[in-house]
């Protein structure tokens, strides 16, 4: 008998034990104890949702499609002998309503109310996303209720966190510094595109401008950053539906920009049409909801936003292989465009379910992960557009050596036929007229004893057998090259007002046959040039042999000209197309009324 109240005794204290144990660890979990060394909790630890323990699976409230009216009560117990600032933190800054009421002589008395319905003013601290200032009293326990209203059929999603003041005030001054240098680079990507748009008259880089300034309209919106900034305090405008607009027109961009990166139309034409017809699917689920019947569409919203993340899933999955298939190609561009679309489709993929189904937390730091997903996107989209830039310059480069190449090709051609004309024209000049003018002049000397026509005819002969070797210096060989210039120098003096000195310095004797033949052609053009255009009266012509060089220089003191602004003609085309030839460098110098030098090296 003794033994049983024993036992019954033993029991009877368990049961005590685990009760204080369990109303202490339900103390633990309802109330938040705040010492001197608090930085931050989250609130969801220590609240119950709508009256029941929240499902701790997630360290953020979800609430689903069906409720519209949902609280949160928590207790903060306040551990110091001094007050104790804290701040309540919302990291969805697209909240219909927040009320934050406190439990006070018997019932709960509301503090604050705010939301995107609400004017700016309303916000109990200026700050981008919702938060609420709580004071406490040394050792104060204060009981306090959140009442959340969120837009009729559709998810709400939010993390709520207690901060210290110095934290929150830290922290967001942090998020204030990531959110500059993303706007920073932005700007800095729709400058260039807009540069490049000016310069290449292309559509694509204004496509792309335009995107970037709505994607960080968004981006701004969903941080909260769009209400602070640019609405005033009174604003009533749903801030919802800026929201909803600015990311349709991102994804509207997004998706012509890509069709224009791939080379849709071309390549793809198939595929871009059907692109096309679930975009305009999407857009137009999106517009219906959020702008027209919205009073009609709001009891079956769930089903076309399912709808329109199947739709949205089924134009990923097409640009995908669009993607796949533009590898073959333009793999560089397609890699760096691949990149970014993954940045930009991670980051959607994951605030649709955060957003829509709670599945994932995307807030990192106070920011969202869309935040940071499209901050790498525009990185590697404006790579791209760097490429594409560099690609069309490539071509065009291309294009210019080619048509260089075709020009030099059809020059040399040229220059051959002249050449082959030239000896033709000089042969039929020697041998046929020639041949006929020497019979004629014999016929003459024995048949008519005419000093004044043997004469005239001898004069005739003389310029036939001049032209002859002007057109076509066939004794090159025989006189010698430096001999030739020589003479050609010396009858330019004797037929002209044109003082022209030639001079000599160990210029070499054994070159090619070709090599002398265009250097003489190039020393005939530039007389001829300074003849008519110089109106020069001293002309100087040197031939300067080196160790593994040989130098020509002709200089003039003619009127000269401005070698930057002086179109190219064709006798100085032919000029540069001979000494190309033979493997040689031409340097010209001139200035106006100062004369002209010019300078050709060539090796040995």
């Amino acid at each position: 008998m003794k033994n049983n109240c024993f036992h019954r005794e033993i029991i009877l204290v368990l049961v005590l034990s685990l009760g204080c144990l369990l109303n202490l660890k339900a103390q633990q979990v309802d109330t938040l104890y705040i010492d001197s060394s608090f930085k931050k909790a989250n609130l969801i630890e220590y609240s119950k949702i709508n009256g029941s323990q929240p499902n701790n699976k997630y360290n953020y409230f979800y609430f689903s499609f069906k409720n519209e009216l949902n609280s949160i009560d928590f207790n903060i117990k306040n551990l110091n002998d001094k007050p104790q600032n804290l701040l309540l933190e919302f990291s969805n800054a697209l909240i219909k309503e927040i009320s934050l009421l406190k439990f006070e002589n018997g019932a709960f008395i509301e503090q604050n109310t705010t939301g995107i319905d609400y004017s700016i003013s309303n916000k109990p601290i200026k700050h981008r996303l919702f938060a609420f200032k709580i004071r406490l009293q040394p050792l104060e326990t204060g009981s306090y209720k959140l009442n959340l209203k969120k837009e009729k059929g559709k998810p709400l999603v939010t993390s709520v966190l207690i901060k210290s003041e110095s934290l929150f005030n830290s922290q967001s001054s942090i998020q204030l510094i990531l959110l500059g240098l993303y706007y920073g680079i932005s700007l800095l990507s729709v400058c260039f595109s807009l540069f490049v748009f000016y310069i290449l008259r292309n559509s694509s880089y204004l496509i792309y401008a335009i995107y970037i300034v709505f994607l960080g309209l968004f981006i701004s919106s969903y941080t909260g950053l769009f209400s602070q900034l640019f609405l005033d305090e009174s604003d009533l405008f749903n801030k919802y539906k800026h929201y909803v607009l600015f990311s349709e027109i991102s994804l509207l961009l997004f998706v012509v920009f890509s069709q224009k990166i791939l080379e849709a139309k071309t390549y793809m034409p198939n595929l871009k049409k059907v692109i096309d017809v679930l975009l305009i699917i999407l857009i137009s689920i999106r517009v219906l909801i959020h702008f027209f019947f919205t009073d009609f569409f709001e009891h079956y919203v769930s089903v076309f936003m399912n709808l329109w993340y199947s739709v949205f899933l089924t134009m990923v999955v097409l640009i995908t292989i669009q993607i796949v298939l533009y590898f073959k190609t333009n793999f560089k561009r397609s890699s760096l465009f691949t990149i970014a679309y993954v940045f930009m489709i991670s980051g959607v993929c994951l605030t649709i379910l955060y957003h829509g189904y709670g599945l994932v937390n995307t807030i990192f730091y106070g920011l969202p992960f869309i935040f940071y997903s499209s901050f790498l996107e525009i990185l590697f989209l404006t790579f791209t557009v760097i490429l594409m830039v560099k690609d069309i310059y490539d071509d065009r480069n291309a294009l210019s050596k080619k048509l260089v190449f075709e020009e030099k090709k059809n020059l040399y051609y040229f220059i051959k036929g002249e050449d082959q004309e030239r000896k033709r024209i000089s042969r039929e000049l020697h041998d046929n007229i020639g041949s006929k003018l020497s019979y004629l002049k014999r016929f003459v000397e024995d048949n008519i004893e005419n000093e004044a026509v043997n004469d005239a005819i001898d004069n005739i002969c003389n310029d036939v057998r001049n032209l002859s070797h002007e057109i076509s210096p066939s004794d090159l060989k025989l006189v010698g090259f430096k001999n030739a210039v020589s003479d050609l120098t010396t009858n330019l003096s004797s037929k002209t007002s044109l003082n022209v000195d030639f001079k000599n310095y160990q210029f070499p004797s054994k070159l090619s046959e070709n090599t002398e033949l265009q250097l003489y052609r190039v020393i005939q053009e530039v007389l001829n040039n300074i003849l008519k255009h110089a109106d020069a009266q001293h002309i100087d012509v040197q031939l300067i042999g080196h160790d593994d060089y040989a130098t020509l220089t002709i200089e003039d003191d003619g009127r000269g000209f401005n070698i930057k602004t002086q179109e190219k003609g064709l006798g100085l085309k032919n000029i540069a197309s001979r000494i190309q030839q033979i493997g040689g460098k031409l340097e010209i110098d001139s200035k106006i009324n100062s004369g002209t030098s010019i300078l050709i090296t060539i090796p040995i």
